[in-house]
């Protein structure tokens, strides 16, 4: 079996405009379309999350999905939200804070860029 590389992100749970109004406010075009009322918000790709990423979390994604793509390489999302708490202390002791990216037992904290993870791989094999 094959390692993948794994990108820690913290998601936001789907805001809804009907979360927020009173019956008063129901008549009004943002409530009756459900947009979101966030803006900034990117969804995370198919899988099991329910979630939004905002800022760098939406970075390093982007990043390692465009990386992995070009190189051949899996890779697998951790939201951390969505972890027990047992998971999350073995991340605690690991000393793995999202957004970050793991191969191996190696990790890069933050954004990394595309010669960062070529390095992380390089090293790990």
């Amino acid at each position: 079996m094959e390692d993948k590389i794994k990108v820690y992100v913290c998601s936001l749970r789907e805001i809804s405009a009907l979360d927020f109004v009173d019956k008063d406010s129901m008549g009004h075009p943002c409530v009756t379309s459900r947009h979101d009322i966030c803006t900034g918000l990117k969804n995370l790709p198919a899988g099991s999350w329910d979630g939004y990423l905002i800022g760098e979390e939406a970075k390093v994604l982007d990043v390692v999905s465009e990386f992995c793509r070009e190189n051949g390489v899996e890779y697998e999302v951790v939201d951390i939200t969505n972890l027990r708490f047992l998971s999350k202390m073995k991340l605690v002791f690991k000393r793995i804070k999202a957004p970050a990216v793991s191969f191996k037992g190696k990790s890069i904290e933050g954004i990394p860029t595309k010669e960062d993870l070529e390095v992380l791989i390089a090293n790990s094999i």
